[in-house]
């Protein structure tokens, strides 16, 4: 269809529109009878203001187009009624154009008289709409209408570029404005955590390396600390009780190089190691020791309540805050099966040389812990049978010269047991045995 013919149409639609008054196919009142003007008075649509055209109505898809045609055009929200109608014309293929037209010149259209401007070209393009249509020329209307939404949606879009291009740096210069706040923000945060939580001078791995090597210079060689576990050999034979269904038989607690493991493995028993320290556990791991790297609360949280026969901790205690230290008791009580014990060996602070002097030898210690204090957090946690092991005096050589009853009490404070142990056993069952 050619333009000349096109505005041929277009005169002759006019020409035949003054005098009559149609409906459309839709059954909307279509009356072209005259172009409307920016001076019309605007009823019930001053929510409207700056928004009185078309433009924006032809780049948007074809649901935002029919409430925004309403809220345009009608100063109000769309109905389901004149939904689904302009929905399905819409469909059908009729053009947006027309949509306008049919809504403008409807006589609600007509009543609320909205000012829009370029509405005088779409109402002509909606008078060639229904002329071809009554001369059985549907088809071609159809054509003919959605050429035109898209020569109006390229102009629209052509006339709108210059000012989205605006809007468009304005949001970036927005944007980019924010990114530095955010940066600025979050390098603050940052400061912040410093200050509060300040880093570690050196590296985790650089302490596990060196604790590694601290007890290799100060707890003794691996056969002299597997002599001193002997003491705990009946204890291992009597009270750790052997049950079906165990997740673990014995879980020792900061493992670190594995003594204890390994001797329990060589007294028949399983046990399984856990420590913070990765080298300790790689120095158990090159044993063929089963251990892991983890937290303590953690792991033993982990477990299924009543799944093991013994835990047991070889100098860690003191390494604990209270609040953790608790925390375990707790937990060592819940998973051991009932008649399962635990054992703590820590320091003695009875000793004075050690409570006053070699307990500080190793920085990460916190403070010693008393039998006292020890057995009674156990009791409170309903352990029962408790007892103390006392072990590793000083040597004959070190002590006093001298029989007489002071000079026993000064070696008593001075060179008696370097270490304690404490036991404990979770209540068996009624009748049972521990």
């Amino acid at each position: 269809m050619t333009k000349a013919v096109l505005q041929d149409l277009i005169a002759r639609v006019k020409a035949e529109a003054a005098a009559n008054t149609s409906t459309d196919d839709a059954g909307t009142t279509l009356t072209p009878d005259r172009p409307v003007t920016a001076s019309e008075p605007v009823t019930g649509a001053a929510d409207l203001a700056g928004r009185n055209t078309i433009e924006h109505l032809l780049v948007v898809d074809n649901a935002e187009f029919v409430d925004g045609a309403y809220r345009l055009l009608l100063a109000r929200e769309t109905d389901a009624t004149g939904r689904t109608n302009y929905m399905e014309q819409l469909a059908r293929g009729i053009s947006r154009l027309v949509v306008l037209a049919r809504l403008r010149m409807s006589a609600e259209g007509r009543r609320v008289a909205v000012p829009v401007s370029g509405l005088s070209a779409v109402i002509a393009v909606a008078a060639a709409d229904w002329l071809m249509r009554r001369v059985g020329l549907g088809g071609l209307a159809r054509r003919a209408g959605r050429y035109a939404d898209g020569l109006y949606a390229r102009y629209v879009l052509r006339r709108s570029l210059p000012a989205w291009r605006v809007r468009f740096e304005n949001t970036v210069g927005v944007v980019l404005r924010h990114g530095r706040q955010v940066e600025q923000l979050s390098r603050r945060l940052l400061d912040l955590r410093d200050e509060l939580i300040p880093r570690p001078a050196v590296s985790p791995e650089t302490i596990d390396t060196y604790y590694l090597a601290f007890e290799d210079a100060n707890r003794g060689t691996r056969e002299s600390v597997l002599a001193k576990l002997a003491i705990y050999h009946d204890w291992l034979a009597t009270d750790v009780p052997r049950a079906d269904g165990l997740t673990h038989e014995i879980v020792d607690i900061g493992c670190g190089r594995g003594e204890w493991l390994a001797y329990v493995r060589q007294n028949g028993r399983d046990a399984f190691g856990i420590d913070a320290n990765r080298v300790m556990v790689g120095a158990c791991l090159a044993q063929g020791l089963n251990v892991r790297c983890t937290d303590a609360l953690t792991f033993l949280r982990s477990l299924p309540t009543g799944s093991v026969a013994a835990v047991t901790g070889f100098h860690i205690i003191e390494h604990l805050p209270f609040d953790y230290l608790f925390a375990l008791v707790q937990e060592s009580y819940r998973v051991l099966v009932e008649g399962g014990s635990v054992l703590f060996e820590t320091p003695n602070p009875e000793n004075v040389l050690v409570g006053s002097h070699t307990f500080y030898h190793d920085f990460t210690h916190r403070n010693p812990i008393t039998p006292s204090a020890i057995s009674f957090l156990l009791t409170y946690h309903r352990f029962e049978a408790i007892d103390i092991i006392r072990s590793s005096p000083y040597p004959e050589e070190a002590k006093v010269p001298g029989n007489d009853a002071l000079t026993e009490r000064v070696n008593g404070h001075l060179c008696g047991p370097q270490d304690f142990a404490v036991l404990g056993r979770k209540r068996a069952p009624e009748g049972g045995e521990a």
